[in-house]
Formats: structure tokens, sequence, C-alpha cells
């Protein structure tokens, strides 16, 4: 019989590592046999956010139903074939969020659906406002045709809280809206802002005796282990700051900061917490400064030989540097550079019972997942590390089996 192992990250004071453990085999109580008879659709299933969605969904015992846009796609599906628990109880199937008529498909039969699929390039134009708003609403009109779904949990963002307005002495909260008519609103969070708003619009005029329920997260920047060796925007912004030649200097930019698990258990706490029902919930552990990701990033990895930088820029310089066009990505935060951005998560820890990871841990353990899919590329010193973290892997496990 093969029995699936599944991979896991092992922290110990000064290192991290990968081992391989084996699941126990447990009997089904009432509880898991209700979420083995309900689907849940997941939207963007194969990407950074989806599939720790799916992976949490599993190993919780429900049936689950991904989207991607291309079956055939090996980096984008093979992941999600890979996790336990997928050739029993996971199904894939295509849906563009821009064509319509995919949904009803996607949507048939299911319970639950997450919709977590939204474009996220570093550097948003139009068409990303356009995809992600007619998306939504494309899942959102399936849902309301479909008798079977009960509740909609839809991934939207902090960007649709608090872009657009000064943060000197301000904390933000769930009645908080990006202001669209700023200036300062880049692309992306137009993109989240908008496509929440119809969201909630077209929820409204639905029959409130008649319609799936609706919960909204709005998760802060985040952080965590990857799944896969696609590119999403938080490894992006990450993996640049492996290498000074790439992130010369850390911007004085706070940002808050939450675990990709952290976000994908909201997502399936929501599920089944009618107390979230109507309600729109920030997902942040707390705020953190870009020079405190430089400074945790250089404790772990100088050493193997990463070369991070420990420069903290003055804003004139990031200003003259974005003036000059050099770098997009540089001129995309600008408007970012300021006071501490704060935000009020009360409402995640009472309705959801939130707990929140350690950031500093999400952060090494992303970086180092991040290597391992190669992402980001191994250097002569990381080899040499992994090499020792291999030998005492096999010497616990000797010293197990003695």
């Amino acid at each position: 019989m093969r029995i699936r192992c599944t991979t896991v990250v092992v922290k110990c004071k000064e290192c991290v590592f990968v081992r391989l453990i084996s699941p126990l085999r447990r009997i089904m109580s009432s509880a898991d046999e209700d979420k083995a008879n309900q689907v849940v659709l997941v939207t963007g299933a194969s990407g950074y956010v989806g599939l720790h969605c799916v992976q949490q969904l599993l190993a919780a015992g429900y049936r689950v139903r991904g989207t991607v846009r291309n079956k055939d796609n090996p980096r984008k599906v093979s992941p999600l074939l890979r996790l336990p628990h997928a050739n029993e109880r996971l199904e894939l199937i295509e849906a563009n969020l821009l064509n319509e008529e995919d949904w009803p498909r996607a949507v048939a039969g299911c319970t639950f659906i997450l919709h977590v699929a939204s474009p996220w390039p570093i550097v948003a134009d139009e068409s990303t406002i356009k995809t992600a708003v007619d998306g939504t609403l494309h899942v959102l009109r399936a849902a309301s045709m479909e008798p079977s779904v009960k509740k909609v949990v839809l991934t939207s963002s902090c960007s649709a809280v608090n872009d657009g307005h000064s943060n000197d002495s301000r904390v933000f909260d769930e009645t908080c809206w990006t202001d669209l008519d700023s200036p300062n609103v880049d692309n992306y969070a137009k993109s989240k802002t908008m496509a929440e708003k119809a969201a909630w619009d077209f929820w409204s005029t639905l029959d409130p005796s008649n319609r799936f329920a609706l919960t909204v997260l709005n998760p802060t920047f985040i952080i965590g282990p990857v799944l896969s060796d696609c590119e999403n925007g938080s490894a992006t912004i990450v993996g640049r700051m492996m290498d000074f030649r790439t992130y010369l200097a850390s911007p004085k930019i706070s940002l808050g900061v939450v675990d990709v698990r952290d976000v994908a258990r909201a997502h399936i706490e929501a599920l089944t917490r009618p107390e979230t029902d109507g309600e729109r919930i920030l997902i942040s552990a707390r705020s953190i400064w870009f020079k405190d990701m430089m400074k945790w990033l250089g404790k772990e990895f100088r050493k193997m030989g990463y070369l991070i930088t420990r420069v903290e820029a003055a804003t004139w310089v990031l200003k003259l540097y974005a003036s000059l066009k050099i770098d997009p990505h540089v001129a995309a935060v600008m408007h970012r550079i300021g006071p501490e951005l704060r935000f009020d998560t009360t409402k995640s820890r009472q309705l959801l019972g939130m707990t929140y990871t350690d950031l500093r841990t999400s952060l090494i353990e992303m970086m180092h997942s991040m290597i391992q899919h190669g992402m980001v590329k191994k250097t002569a010193g990381y080899e040499k590390w992994m090499a020792k973290q291999q030998k005492k892997i096999a010497l616990a496990a000797s010293k197990q089996s003695q």
C-alpha cells in the first residue's frame, strides 16, 4: 500500500528544514461524513493562496473542485495533484474569469465557494480592473442560480480598505474603504475595491430570504511557504530582497502582513461560522517595516552567501530613482512611504477565532520554500547548509529506529 507523505517545515533555533511525515489514518466522525458530502469550489486553485486553501480543505475532509485556466499546464496542475487526498477528493476543471459561460458548470452541485482567483501583477493596468470585477460578477451570478450554494467567501484585500488615505494617526478597520478618487490609488487597489463593491452591490439585489451567504476577507500583504514554483506578487517582492543588485535599499514603508496559512484557515473558518455572514473582515497578524523583513532575511541567509542589503533608502533618493523610471516597481510603491500603517483586526479574532503565525517564522519559511522550488537560486553556501540538515535528519531517524 502506498502511503502519501506530507511535507512540513520544522523550525529549530537556528534553522528551518524540511521533513516528511506520514499522516495517521483516522476514523471518520459524523462531521467528517458531512464534509465528505459537501463540495467546495476554489477559484484560482493553483495560485499562492488557492493552493493553501485546497490543501487545508482536503485535510479537513471536504471534497474540493478547483478551477484552473489550463489543465494541461503541469507547473500549475502538478502541485495540486500532489496534495494529500487529492486522488480521493479533488476535481480540477478549466474556467476563465472573463468567460461567463464557464461558471454555471463550475458551481454546479457545490455547497460552498471560495472565490480566491484575482489578478495581481506588481504593476497593474486597467485590464486588471476588468478581470477582477467581471470575474467576481460571473462567479456570483452563477452562484445565485445554483440552489446548492449556501455560502460564498470572497478574497478581497486591505487594498480595498486603506489606499488613498493618509495613515498619519489612523487605525484602519472594516468600516474604511479605499478612496478611488485619490491620485495615489493604483490599478491593483482599484481592482480589489471595485470588485468587492460590485460583489456587495450584486448580493444586495438578491432576495434576502433565498440568497447565499456572503463573507469578504481582506488580507494584508501575504507571506509564508509557497507550494509551487509559479510566480505570485508576494514571491516576486520577497524574492527581490535576496540580492542587493535587484534590491539596493529598503524603502521606509510599513505594511500589514499575514501568513498564507492563516489566510487559508480564515477562509475555511468562514464557511461554517454564520456570525461571519454579511461581514467584511480584515486578516492581518500585525504591521512591520520593510527594514525588519530585510533584517530577518539577512540574519538567516547572509551566512549562506546571499547579498542582502543592510541599507534603508532615504525618501529623496527613492523619489529621484522613481522619477528616472529605471524600475517600475519603485514608482509603484512611492505613495506607500510614510508612517506606520495600522489595522484593527479585532473582528477576525472575535468572529473567526484567529490567532496569527509569527511573521519572522513566516518569512524565513517562505524564503526556504522559494529556494527549494527554484524561485530563488541556491548558493553554494545554501547547498552546504542543506547537506548538514539532511545529515541531521538522517541521524535523528537512525536514533529513533534503534
